[in-house]
């Protein structure tokens, strides 16, 4: 009799990061205090880091799941296949972890083969219903931040940077050929954008817009979710550190109404509308 698998484990590297190894150290030890949430449903069996030459240094994570009956098959059955899935998975939450801390590991990047990139196609998401959408304006000083944003110089006012948060209850994503639907209560999103001007390779400047950041969600530790829905990238680490929880009560004070958002990839927040779902006219929240 067939026996599956009740457990899958993996280990993940990453090498080569420009920092020091007692600097990566500290940020590991910070991901530990909160149970490395953003790997979930994964959890780390055992952490190491390495020194490298010329000031870097590398890590690698011992990670452990339970498997669902449906997993224990498809990994009984294609152990190669569901394997690399995970992987990649747990890779680009680590990778999108780092970039929010303006880490980037320079090693060489894997191709894509032509399944991944149809497989990715599909998971894209294409449009988002959101419900009672509301918009905040903030400021954040950013001294000693680093924000990963090539091409655009971060707009400065006495010390401070301008965010603009665009807040919804999320109901729906919509993907090329399904959907994913959610039940009240819906889960609280949020995308956050921040004023920015187009540099030129001749360093000079080009138009201010509010460059997208990224999404987040009210419950924080909920976060490693958004990368298997499709939104990415998330808001880098410093920054949601800094965005206080009373944000999210600006959204009990607006009227009832649905909207969608269908432009996910572009980067500003003026290519960005959301239109309302009674009118299909675009809105643009101040």
């Amino acid at each position: 009799m067939w026996k599956f698998p009740k457990t899958y484990e993996l280990t993940i590297s990453f090498e080569h990061l420009p920092m020091f190894e007692t600097q990566l150290q500290e940020m590991v030890l910070e991901w530990e205090t909160s149970h490395f949430s953003f790997l979930r449903p994964f959890w780390v069996l055992d952490w190491k880091t390495k020194p490298e030459p010329l000031g870097h240094s590398g890590f690698s994570l011992s990670l452990q799941r339970e498997l669902s009956f449906f997993d224990s098959i498809r990994f009984f059955c294609f152990p190669h296949s569901f394997a690399k899935e995970k992987k990649d998975r747990l890779t680009n939450s680590l990778r999108d972890k780092l970039r929010g801390k303006g880490i980037t590991n320079q090693s060489p990047k894997e191709k894509t083969s032509h399944f991944e990139k149809i497989q990715s196609y599909f998971q894209e998401p294409t449009e988002l219903r959101l419900k009672d959408v509301t918009t905040i304006q903030a400021s954040l000083q950013l001294e000693g931040m680093l924000i990963p944003l090539p091409m655009r110089h971060i707009q400065m006012h006495e010390g401070d940077s301008h965010l603009v948060l665009r807040m919804g209850l999320l109901k729906t994503i919509h993907y090329r050929l399904h959907s994913k639907t959610f039940q009240p209560p819906y889960p609280k999103l949020a995308e956050c954008y921040i004023q920015t001007r187009d540099t030129h390779k001749d360093k000079s400047f080009g138009n201010v817009y509010y460059s997208f950041l990224g999404y987040f969600l009210e419950i924080e530790t909920d976060e490693y979710l958004l990368p298997y829905f499709g939104l990415k990238p998330t808001v880098p680490q410093p920054i949601r550190e800094t965005i206080p929880k009373d944000i999210w009560n600006a959204i009990k004070d607006v009227p009832k109404s649905d909207w969608i958002l269908t432009s996910l990839k572009a980067e500003e927040l003026e290519f960005r509308p959301v239109y309302q779902v009674s009118t299909s006219l675009p809105h643009h929240l101040k």
